[in-house]
């Protein structure tokens, strides 16, 4: 017997008919008072204050310096609810009632709050040696941060304020009490070899704060994630200053990288664990060390008076360790995967470029300006896990789809500076165009081992035009 015949619900989640349903003519009816269109709220409040101190100076013309201290407090307190706004009125299910519903007298999936303090100190000094006309500058800088957090998740899976109840393993909220301090430190050398031509090389290490999730059952904190990162680079002038080229190479390493795992949550009823249509996600650190390099490079030329040119690329490659999902996988005992999935980084083109010209030409008291340009990039992943990963084997049968490549021109054309009256007042009229030429790509796609592939569309041509006044 086929499933009800119901409306589509965009979140993929029904309320259960309180009644059996009665079977007809081979599909199954849908009782009166069934609701769907799932809403989801989220009520959030949040203060902070920051305070931060600072001196610069220098000890003659050779030793520049900069220190300084901060102080940061955040206050945090969000809520979740997943409210189903419809309601059908008929057994055929062919009619439907919006429903008066009062957040406030509907149950809260979760609730957490969390107070963040952060307090810093710094200092970083330039020195320029007094040899060969002061080619060579050496800065160094270091900066000791200690990050707070204290809180709790105080509500769980729709239970009463301050008790959750009937969570998998859980009787009371879940306390937050982490801390965590460390040095981050700064080294470049920068060389002015000629007057038109800079290099430098630089080493330094930052961090992205822990935390914990306020989506995920068990409220277990994650460390800070942490690179260490070495550039060396040039930027130099030509052709009498009519022309800039700049350019950059890095590599380094990612440690403790933040990664997001989702799966339904766990309730237990009767004794029995029994998963549900609500989705919790727990953030977990990579194991190991993550690795990134990356080249990026930009010219600007201007050849002759109102033109010019400017082009830049950049190839990014970000490799990130296999890491276990901390969710239960579905026969094997309530007990997460023993393999690793791989993963992928998402939203970041391997290869990407750009390109433009501008071209401005005075007209009696006017200004004609011309603009096209193009972007690339050669796709990239949406999410970074693959949709078909065999949880039990540690094989992956259905591998994550990457976006397509894509080439977009946009152009603009303005006659600017138009004169309205003796008041100074001027005018800019434009007319513009993006995704010039309408060519179209699947920009982002995700899958499922069930149902396929899924993506999103670049947006098809559009044009428009604009007035400008400046009075």
């Amino acid at each position: 017997m086929q499933q009800p015949i119901t409306a589509a619900n965009p979140t993929g989640a029904f309320n259960r008919p309180s009644t059996v349903t009665t079977p007809v003519t081979g599909f199954q009816t849908v009782y009166p008072g069934f609701a769907f269109s799932r809403y989801s709220l989220a009520y959030f409040t949040q203060d902070q204050l920051s305070q931060e101190f600072q001196a610069i100076g220098d000890f003659g013309d050779q030793l520049k310096y900069a220190i300084g201290a901060l102080y940061y407090q955040e206050k945090v307190t969000d809520n979740a609810q997943a409210i189903n706004t419809n309601a059908f009125t008929d057994a055929a299910g062919s009619t439907y009632t919006v429903l008066n519903i009062d957040p406030a007298t509907r149950a809260i999936d979760r609730a957490s709050h969390v107070k963040t303090t952060s307090v810093g100190v710094y200092g970083q000094a330039t020195y320029t040696p007094p040899i060969l006309n002061d080619i060579f500058r050496l800065t160094g800088g270091a900066r000791w941060t200690r990050d707070e957090k204290k809180g709790s998740l105080f509500i769980v899976n729709n239970a009463a304020p301050i008790l959750p109840v009937n969570g998998v393993n859980v009787q009371a909220p879940i306390g937050l009490d982490s801390h965590w301090s460390r040095v981050d430190p700064l080294v470049n050398l920068a060389v002015d070899l000629t007057d038109d031509m800079h290099i430098y090389g630089k080493w330094s290490t930052g961090y992205k704060s822990g935390g914990a999730n306020s989506r995920a059952l068990d409220y277990e904190p994650f460390n800070p994630e942490t690179v260490s990162m070495f550039e060396i680079g040039a930027k130099t002038e030509f052709f009498d200053h009519h022309a800039r080229f700049n350019i950059a190479a890095y590599t380094g390493d990612y440690k403790n990288i933040q990664l997001h795992f989702s799966g339904l949550y766990e309730d237990v009823i009767n004794g029995v664990r029994v998963a549900t249509t609500r989705t919790t996600t727990n953030t977990v650190n990579a194991p190991g060390k993550g690795k990134l390099k990356g080249i990026e490079a930009e010219l600007t030329v201007a050849p002759v008076t109102g033109l010019t040119l400017s082009a830049s690329y950049s190839y990014n490659s970000v490799k990130i360790p296999d890491t276990l999902n901390p969710f239960p996988v579905t026969g094997n005992n309530g007990q997460p995967s023993p393999f690793a999935v791989p993963i992928y980084q998402v939203y970041t083109p391997t290869h990407s470029a750009s390109g433009s010209i501008d071209y401005e030409v005075p007209v009696n008291d006017m200004t004609v300006r011309f603009h096209l340009d193009g972007n690339y990039d050669n796709g990239y992943y949406g999410a970074y896990t693959d949709p078909g990963y065999n949880a039990l084997t540690g094989v992956v049968t259905y591998k994550q789809p990457k976006g397509e490549s894509g080439l977009i021109f946009n152009g603009r054309v303005s006659l600017a500076d138009i004169e309205l009256g003796n008041g100074g007042a001027k005018m800019t009229i434009s007319a513009w165009a993006r995704n010039l030429f309408n060519e179209e790509h699947v920009f982002l796609k995700s899958a499922a081992a069930t149902s396929g592939v899924a993506g999103f569309f670049n947006d098809a041509r559009t044009f428009g035009g604009e007035l400008n006044m400046k009075f």
